[in-house]
C-alpha cells in the first residue's frame, strides 16, 4: 500500500528550521500516524462506506485512513481513500451490509508501518526501520540535533541509538553523515513538504526556502535488477548544507547526472561484499547534452510536452548506477518532455496504458535559490512500487 501526506494536511506536523522539527515529520507519517478525531456517523451504501465527521478531516483521495471501534468490524483498519468532501470521507467496504456502523468510532491517517528503534534514547534522534519480513533490514538513522539541516545515515543494523554495522555513507565518504534540509533559515516559520511511502522506502520533499522549488530525497530499498538484494538499501542526502544554493543540491532524486556526482549510497555493492558504495542517478531516457538535468526540462527531453502524435505525457525510470546498473528508484517517474510549468506543486494525474489506474503526484524539483529553471518528478500515489 502507497501513505500518502504533505504539510497542509489537518493536524500534521510543522516542519522549520528548528530542532526536532523533521524528526517530528518522519515520526508521524511513518511510525505513528495524525489528524486522529471522531467519526459522527458511519454509513453504508451499496459496498461504499460514508464517514461523516463533525469538523474537519486530514484526508485526500488516495491516502489511507485508519479506522477503529466500528461495528461491523470489518470497516476498521487501513482503508484507501476515494472521495472527499470538507466534512466527509468514502472507502470501499466490499461485503459490508447496508446501513449505519454502531460504536465509538474514530480515524487517523494511518501510517506507513514502520519501527522507530530506540525510542527515547536521545533527544532528536530518529532510527527506522520497516517491518515487512521482504525488506532489507537496514535502518535509517535521522540526527535532527541542528536548525537548518539534520544528519542522516543508513546501517545495515544497530545495536543502540549510535552505532551499527554497515555505516552509509562511511565517514570517509561524508564526515558527519548527509545533509536532509528542513529550512533556510534558523527559525519557526513553516516549510511545505511532502510525503509518499511504502513499507519499505519513502520519499520526503522538502521547499527548504519557502519558494516552491523542493528538494526530494529518498531513503530505502530499491527495485534491484538482482534478485534477493539484500543490500539494496539507498539513501540520498546533500554533502553539505545546501537549504539556500543556488546549484543542484547534491541528494535530490529529481535530475539525472553524467558526471561523478555525489550524494546517493547504497549499503554495499552487488557482490555483497565491502562497504558502502555511491551511485549515480542516470534517467533511462536523459539524452541531452547536459551533465546535470532535472526531469522535465530542456536539458533532459525529447521534445515538449504534450507529446504530438499521442497528445501525452511520457515518463521513464531513474536508473542507479554503481558497478553497473543496480536498479531503480521505486515510484519515481522522471518526465522526458519539457514540461515548463504545466504541473503545480501537489497536482495529480491519472496514468494510462502501462500506468493506467494509477494516479501520480507532481513535485517541482530546483535548487532552493537562483534561476535554475525548476523540473518535475511524479511519485506514484497508487502502488504497489515495482521491485
Amino acid at each position: 500500500m502507497i501513505y500518502t501526506f504533505d504539510s497542509a494536511m489537518t493536524g500534521a506536523s510543522v516542519l522549520s528550521g528548528s530542532a526536532g522539527a523533521l524528526r517530528s515529520v518522519l515520526k508521524s507519517c511513518l511510525v505513528d500516524g495524525f489528524g486522529a478525531g471522531a467519526v459522527a456517523s458511519l454509513t453504508v451504501n451499496a459496498g461504499i462506506a460514508t464517514a461523516n465527521y463533525a469538523g474537519s478531516h486530514p484526508f485526500r483521495v488516495g491516502s489511507v485512513g485508519q479506522f477503529a471501534g466500528s461495528t461491523p468490524a470489518a470497516l476498521n483498519g487501513q482503508k484507501p481513500i476515494l472521495s472527499t468532501t470538507a466534512s466527509s470521507v468514502t472507502f470501499a467496504a466490499p461485503g459490508v451490509a447496508n446501513g449505519a456502523a454502531t460504536g465509538t468510532i474514530t480515524s487517523k491517517l494511518a501510517a506507513a508501518g514502520w519501527q522507530e528503534l530506540f525510542a527515547g534514547t536521545l533527544a532528536n534522534v530518529l532510527c527506522l526501520k520497516p517491518t515487512v519480513p521482504e525488506a532489507s533490514g537496514c535502518v535509517l538513522r535521522v540526527a535532527d540535533t541542528g536548525t537548518t539541516n539534520a544528519r542522516v545515515r543508513a546501517h545495515e543494523s544497530m545495536t543502540d541509538a549510535s552505532t551499527g554495522p554497515g555505516t552509509t555513507p562511511l565517514e570517509a565518504q561524508v564526515s558527519g553523515g548527509l545533509y536532509w534540509p528542513k529550512s533556510s533559515a534558523a527559525n519557526a516559520t513553516a516549510r511545505a513538504w511532502y510525503l509518499v511511502a511504502d513499507e519499505r522506502a519513502f520519499y520526503l520533499a522538502v521547499d527548504p526556502a519557502g519558494t516552491g522549488r523542493f528538494t526530494t530525497l529518498f531513503a530505502g530499498d530499491i527495485g534491484s535488477f538482482k534478485s534477493g538484494d539484500a543490500y539494496g538499501y539507498l539513501v540520498t542526502g546533500n554533502e553539505a548544507d545546501q537549504a539556500n544554493v543556488s546549484t543542484v543540491p547534491n541528494g535530490c532524486v529529481g535530475y539525472s547526472h553524467r558526471s561523478a556526482r555525489v550524494g546517493a549510497y547504497l549499503v554495499r555493492s552487488h557482490t555483497a561484499i565491502g562497504q558502502a558504495i555511491a551511485a549515480q542517478r542516470i534517467g533511462a531516457h536523459h539524452n541531452g547534452s547536459t551533465a546535470d538535468a532535472y526531469a522535465g526540462t530542456s536539458g533532459y527531453s525529447w521534445g515538449t510536452y504534450p507529446n504530438g502524435p499521442n497528445n501525452g505525457l511520457l515518463t521513464g525510470p531513474l536508473e542507479l548506477v554503481a558497478q553497473g546498473i543496480r536498479g531503480t528508484l521505486p515510484g519515481l517517474l522522471h518526465p522526458v518532455q519539457d514540461l515548463g510549468a504545466a504541473f503545480s506543486n501537489g497536482g495529480n494525474v491519472d496514468g494510462t496504458d502501462d500506468l493506467a489506474g494509477r494516479r501520480l503526484l507532481a513535485i517541482r524539483t530546483a535548487p532552493p535559490a537562483g534561476a535554475v529553471t525548476a523540473g518535475t518528478v511524479f511519485l506514484d500515489t497508487t502502488g504497489p512500487w515495482s521491485r
